[in-house]
């Protein structure tokens, strides 16, 4: 499958905001963590979760570049002990708006 990167037609920075509004829709569906933990890593600046991206269906012809993204979302390793549920998958559908930092976002919940 390939990747949700500047080949599919966006550039790298549209890209990125793209990333970061579907992780702040994604990041309410994934499970929270003990607060001791949540505070280390917010104070470290860190983050609980790798993402992974793959791009499952393109449009490079509409103006509003319609797409379905797969995301899966792993829990670090060095956080195991604290959540059971490690891995998830979510397909997410987005258009893009004449303003890229207000993409249309629909989330199509947990696929695994």
């Amino acid at each position: 499958m390939p990747k949700f990167d500047s080949s599919c037609g966006l550039t790298e920075k549209q890209v990125g905001i793209v990333k970061f509004a579907i992780k702040r829709k994604i990041v309410h569906n994934l499970p929270i963590l003990p607060d001791d933990v949540e505070t280390i890593l917010f104070l470290q600046g860190r983050d609980a979760w790798r993402y992974s991206w793959r791009l499952l269906e393109h449009d490079p012809t509409s103006s509003m570049h319609p797409m379905i993204v797969e995301v899966e979302v792993k829990l670090k390793k060095e956080l195991h002990p604290y959540c059971h549920s490690r891995r998830h998958l979510f397909r997410c559908g987005l258009r893009l708006k004449p303003d890229i930092y207000s993409p249309v976002i629909t989330i199509n919940g947990k696929v695994a």
